[in-house]
C-alpha cells in the first residue's frame, strides 16, 4: 500500500460546502447551514474536513465551492484554519447540484496546477472518526486515478440504513490491489432490501467522496451530459476574479441541476471503488448526533445547562438558558435563543417537513439566528415590538463600523474600548455614541477584544431623525 505520509503533489482536494442540512433545524438555518453551524463544538464541519485535507495537500491546493450569500462566513471559517484556504474560494449564486459544482472545480484545478490534477471531493459535512484509513484508501488508489479511472470509495455498512444510496461491489481489479469494479448503484433502498445488502456483504454505502482527474471528469460530463459540461465552462470563463471567485449568475443559472451520481457515476464505465471503514458519518440527524455524542449510564447526550431526571436515551442542547426533562425518553430537544425543537429522536423527516411548513409561512427562524456574523463582527436582536428594535453590536478588534448622521438612533458602550473619527474621541464603557449633525462618523475598535454597543431605535427617535 503506498505510504500516506507523502502526500501526491497532483492533488487537489475539492470542499463541497452546499446544502442546508434541514433536519438539523433549529441549529442548522438558511444563513448557517449544517457545515457551517456549530454542530460539534466550537469547530464546524467545514473546518473539520479543512483541517484533515491539509494532512494530504498544502491549503493553496484546496478548492472550496460553495453559496455567494455565505461568503462571509466561508471565508472566516476557512482563515481561521489556513490563510491559503482563500485562495480558491469559488462561489455560485445560487444552488446547481453536484455535478455543476464539480465541474467549475475541475476548470479551476485544471487553470490552475493543470489537467492531470487529480481531484479528492469530499463533502464538507461528513464526520470521520478515523480520517488515517481514509487517507490510506486515497493513497492506495492514487495510481488507478492517474491513469484516468474514477475512483469513489465505498464505506463498510454496519446496519441496514435506508437514508444512504449504495455501491454494489464487483470483481477485483488486479492492476490496483484493494480497488474493485462497480456493478451498480442502489438508490435509497426500502429496509427489506437493506437488511438484504447488510448481509450479502458485497454493498457499501456510498459517501460522495471521489478521486480523479480534473481532465477525466470533465471527459465524462461532455460524454454523458454534454449540456452541463459546455455551460459549467462558459460560467467558469466569465469567472469574476477577486478576493474570491465569483461565478456569474446568468451563465451558472443555466446549468442544469444534477448531482453527480446521476451525471457521471451510473453512466461511466471508468468508475472503480476502493472499499474503506474510516467511522464514516454524515451527520445528517439529531440521531446522528446522538450517536456521536458521549453519553451518560442512561444513554442521555447533554450539551449546555440541562437538568435529567428520570430521562432515557436522549440528546438535549441547552444554548442559552435551563433546560429541564423529567419522565421522556427517546427525545431530542433543542434550545437556542429564538426556537426550541422538542421531537423524537429519529424523527428526522418530520422535523424536515416541520421546518419546510414553517418556510412557507415566512418565518425568519427558518433563514437566520438572532446572532448574525457581520465583515465587522456580530450582530444580535435583543429585542423587537411595535416602535422599537434593540440590537447588540459587537466590534471585532481591528474592525470599524460606520455610523449614520443625526440620531437615528441611541447607542451606549457596554464593554471594551474604541475611537471615533474623525475627531480620534476614545469611548469605552458608559459613553454614548451621539450622532453627527456634519455626516457619517467611523466607530473603530483599536483593541484586543470586543467593542460592545448597544443601539436602540425607537419610531419618535426614527420621526425625529427625518424631520431633520
Amino acid at each position: 500500500m503506498a505510504d500516506r505520509s507523502q502526500p501526491s503533489e497532483a492533488l487537489v482536494p475539492v470542499l463541497l460546502a452546499g446544502g442546508s442540512g434541514t433536519r438539523l433545524w433549529p441549529v442548522s438555518r438558511t444563513v448557517v447551514p449544517k457545515h457551517l453551524a456549530p454542530l460539534l463544538g466550537s469547530v464546524s464541519l467545514l473546518q473539520r474536513t479543512a483541517r484533515r485535507l491539509l494532512a494530504q495537500a498544502p491549503p493553496e491546493r484546496v478548492i472550496t465551492i460553495g453559496a455567494a450569500s455565505q461568503e462571509l462566513l466561508l471565508r472566516r471559517q476557512l482563515l481561521e484554519v489556513a490563510d491559503e484556504l482563500g485562495e480558491n474560494l469559488l462561489l455560485e449564486p445560487q444552488p446547481r447540484n453536484t455535478a455543476a459544482a464539480i465541474a467549475v472545480a475541475a476548470h479551476r484545478a485544471t487553470a490552475r496546477f493543470g489537467p492531470d490534477s487529480i481531484l479528492l471531493v469530499c463533502p464538507s459535512d461528513h464526520l470521520l472518526a478515523r480520517p488515517g484509513v481514509l487517507e490510506e484508501a486515497v493513497a492506495a488508489s492514487l495510481e488507478a486515478a492517474a491513469a484516468g479511472r474514477i475512483v469513489t470509495f465505498g464505506i463498510t455498512p454496519d446496519r441496514p440504513e435506508t437514508g444512504f444510496g449504495y455501491i454494489a461491489l464487483g470483481p477485483a481489479i488486479e492492476r490496483w490491489p484493494g480497488l474493485h469494479e462497480v456493478r451498480r448503484f442502489v438508490e435509497k433502498p426500502e429496509r427489506s432490501r437493506a437488511e438484504a445488502m447488510l448481509a450479502s456483504g458485497d454493498h457499501l454505502w456510498n459517501a460522495g467522496i471521489f478521486l480523479m482527474r480534473a481532465d477525466t471528469v470533465l471527459a465524462e460530463l461532455a460524454r454523458h451530459e454534454p449540456e452541463i459540461a459546455a455551460a459549467s465552462r462558459l460560467a467558469f470563463e466569465a469567472m469574476e476574479e477577486g478576493t474570491a471567485l465569483r461565478l456569474p449568475e446568468d451563465l451558472y443559472g443555466r446549468i442544469p441541476a444534477a448531482p453527480i451520481d446521476k451525471a457521471v457515476m451510473e453512466r461511466s464505465d471508468r468508475i472503480a471503488v476502493t472499499p474503506c471503514d474510516p467511522g464514516w458519518s454524515d451527520v445528517g440527524s439529531w440521531h446522528a448526533l446522538w450517536e456521536l455524542a458521549e453519553r451518560d449510564e442512561a444513554g442521555n447526550a447533554r450539551r449546555g445547562d440541562v437538568v435529567l431526571e428520570e430521562t432515557v436515551d436522549s440528546l438535549v442542547e441547552a444554548h442559552h438558558r435551563l433546560v429541564v426533562l423529567a419522565g421522556v425518553r427517546d427525545l431530542a430537544v433543542i434550545e437556542t435563543a429564538d426556537a426550541v425543537l422538542v421531537a423524537g429522536r429519529e424523527a428526522s423527516d418530520a422535523i424536515k417537513q416541520a421546518v419546510a411548513r414553517l418556510g412557507r409561512k415566512g418565518r425568519p427562524e427558518v433563514v437566520r439566528h438572532l446572532a448574525e456574523t457581520r465583515s465587522w463582527g456580530e450582530e444580535i436582536r435583543v429585542a423587537e415590538g411595535a416602535g422599537y428594535r434593540v440590537v447588540e453590536r459587537r466590534l471585532a478588534p481591528g474592525a470599524r463600523i460606520r455610523l449614520g448622521a443625526g440620531a437615528a438612533a441611541l447607542r451606549f458602550v457596554v464593554a471594551g474600548e474604541g475611537e471615533l473619527a474623525p475627531d480620534g474621541k476614545r469611548v469605552g464603557p458608559g459613553d454614548v455614541l451621539v450622532a453627527s449633525e456634519d455626516g457619517p462618523r467611523e466607530l473603530r475598535n483599536r483593541a484586543e477584544t470586543a467593542l460592545v454597543f448597544l443601539e436602540i431605535a425607537t419610531a419618535a427617535v426614527t420621526e425625529r431623525a427625518a424631520r431633520r
